[in-house]
């Protein structure tokens, strides 16, 4: 019986080394299709109806986790393999109870490992039938648990809301509500874990999360997208501190998070008391305003009163011009000692004007970008401006700065270093020149040196620091930069030469690694050309 399979991918390379790694015909499997989009990715599973997804765990839009859950309802036997490009993956592994058939290294990956998960997910199609039913019960109580969430948050009437959670077996007997979010400290993760695997950490630490809860009656955990909501259902106890109660819980899974996945998360309650019927809009506030900001302790109390005051100011103009020039001495020299003393000195200065949050960020991106361009090689890490954009706390976000600029100064483009003295990678750099107008991916280059593919993957990260698809993709930006600069010809033909057929996805290369839309890009750099 011929099964069928579909590829889900956001790096489009990699969906080519998928289908050229193995002879799916062999092992009686046919690909149906491929896309790197979840919207796209949902539209094609209800038209081919595949027997198993190869997914990516960190899909922009709908992550792979919460697109398994999606097939899943609509055809229960469907069979998942995640990838992921965490080398540390044990850690997650550990903590999270996700049924897939496997979890596979991109970067590590060989077409044996490849073949023995789809064999693996040949076999479970073949058998035990009330496995499945029991996985789609779980997936299906996570859903309705979703449900009750938004219940809660969206104002619905109380006794529904209470009645509704009843049904899952959670009991909220009492008028009181304390509300705790728990998000990830960036600057930790980023040490031990890649983008792609925020979802499925995230799903670690609710699963955590619900294990701690076991001991603490009345608190009910809750995942949402880059953060988990911690409700506790109490009453009014003179003999029980409730907010004692909620605090301890939350610094209990503090420390099983340090524990079990070596990670820092940052802590928010707030200890009012509050109806369900109130829950939403203090929800919402405490999700968009980030009061906490400032506040430097890693278990932040944040009350009603501290939502009401205006607790942050706009930045000043040209906030950090002064900064600019000695932090270029500084990389110029590797200075590390002077980078910390002006990183320092900004976080200051912000903490003391309190500065908006989100300006300080796109501020502080801005800068950095600028110090990369000027003088960055190609080993450019995209992942911390989504982690800048995302941190909850002023310590937080410094650090990543700081981390930033030691990254640049490391490997500025002052020099030539060992890297470009390595003469395989000027073969490969010929090579990349060569065929800019092709899909290069490391099974391409592999072949072209007659070296093994799991080989190669693991000699030219060894060499530049980063996987070989992030070096093309950057190699080919910083060409479509200067082209659309000085050319005329229209970014489908931009694209096209560089080697994406796909005037969309080009664009959304552009911009991981640019910062900005082609379109804006071109548009910014005229207008300064017109200045000038």
């Amino acid at each position: 019986m011929m099964h069928k399979v579909m590829l889900i991918d956001d790096d489009v390379p990699m969906l080519k080394v998928l289908q050229q790694m193995i002879e799916w015909d062999s092992l009686n499997l046919h690909v149906v299709g491929s896309t790197y989009s979840s919207t796209k990715a949902m539209q094609m599973f209800q038209e081919t109806s595949p027997d198993i997804v190869i997914t990516d765990i960190g899909i922009p839009q709908k992550s792979g986790i919460e697109l398994a859950t999606i097939f899943r309802q609509q055809k229960p036997d469907t069979r998942v393999i995640f990838l992921t490009c965490h080398e540390d993956f044990h850690y997650a592994q550990q903590a999270v109870k996700l049924n897939a058939d496997d979890y596979l290294l991109k970067d590590k990956l060989t077409a044996e490992q490849l073949e023995q998960s789809l064999v693996k997910s040949i076999r479970l199609l073949k058998s035990k039938p009330m496995a499945i039913e029991q996985e789609v019960s779980n997936y299906n109580r996570e859903l309705f648990k979703q449900g009750l969430l938004q219940k809660a948050m969206s104002g619905a009437h109380a006794k529904s809301t209470v009645g509704y959670a009843a049904q899952l077996g959670i009991s909220w007997d009492y008028p009181w509500f304390m509300l705790g979010l728990v998000h990830i400290q960036y600057s930790s993760y980023a040490t031990h874990y890649t983008k792609s695997n925020l979802p499925l950490i995230y799903y670690a630490i609710y699963n955590i999360a619900i294990e701690v809860s076991a001991f603490y009656e009345g608190i009910t955990p809750f995942v949402e997208q880059g953060h988990l909501v911690i409700l506790y259902n109490y009453r009014l106890d003179l003999a029980h501190n409730a907010s004692s109660r909620m605090q301890s819980y939350m610094q209990e899974l503090c420390y099983k998070c340090c524990e079990f996945l070596k990670l820092q998360v940052s802590l928010l309650v707030m200890p009012d008391k509050l109806e369900l019927g109130t829950l939403g809009s203090a929800y919402h506030q405490l999700v968009q305003e980030k009061k906490e900001f400032y506040k430097a302790k890693d278990l932040k109390v944040i009350d009603r009163n501290d939502l009401q005051q205006h607790v942050f100011f706009p930045m000043p103009q040209g906030f950090l011009d002064p900064y600019k020039s000695d932090l270029e001495r500084a990389i110029l020299k590797n200075d590390q000692e002077v980078m910390k003393s002006i990183v320092s000195r900004i976080e200051m200065t912000a903490e003391e004007s309190r500065i908006e949050p989100v300006e300080l960020v796109r501020e502080l991106s801005m800068t950095l970008r600028s110090m990369e361009l000027m003088f960055s090689r190609w080993k450019s890490n995209e992942e911390i401006y989504v982690y800048l954009s995302s941190a909850r706390s002023l310590k937080d976000v410094m650090t990543l700065v700081l981390r930033k600029l030691e990254h640049i100064a490391q490997y500025r483009q002052q020099g030539s270093g060992p890297v470009i003295k390595e003469p395989k990678l000027q073969v490969i750099q010929q090579y990349i020149d060569q065929h800019l107008s092709d899909n290069i991916t490391s099974i391409d280059i592999a072949r072209y040196l007659y070296l093994n593919s799991s080989y190669f993957s693991r000699y030219f990260k060894r060499l530049t620091g980063i996987n070989f698809t992030d070096y093309v993709h950057q190699y080919k930006m910083k060409i479509a930069t200067n082209m659309l600069k000085s050319s005329s010809q229209s970014l489908e033909s931009l694209a096209m030469g560089l080697g994406y057929s796909d005037r969309t996805y080009f664009s959304k290369v552009f911009k991981k690694y640019v910062g900005t839309t082609p379109s804006e890009y071109k548009t910014r750099n005229a207008t300064h050309r017109s200045i000038k």
